[in-house]
């Protein structure tokens, strides 16, 4: 899975847990996105999860906050 294909996906996800469509782009955060709020923002990782087949530690889970950061991780294992 290439960088843009994990941030379609990653857009995809947050879009359907947030029940609205995203802009593209790996701008979004939960700072400019009202309805990711602390609840959503542990939904959306666990959807993450299911749907990468990943798992995030404890830490990552409080740092990754938006979209660029989700995605730089998630290449990242692809990557090793």
């Amino acid at each position: 899975m290439n960088q843009t294909q994990i941030e379609a996906t990653v857009l995809a996800v947050i879009a359907t847990v947030l029940k609205r469509p995203l802009p593209h782009g790996a701008a979004t955060d939960r700072h400019n996105t009202v309805e990711w709020d602390s609840l959503k923002h542990v939904e959306i990782m666990f959807a993450l999860e299911d749907e990468l087949a990943t798992e995030f530690s404890e830490d990552e889970l409080a740092q990754l906050d938006s979209v660029a950061s989700i995605v730089a991780v998630v290449a990242g294992r692809h990557a090793a």
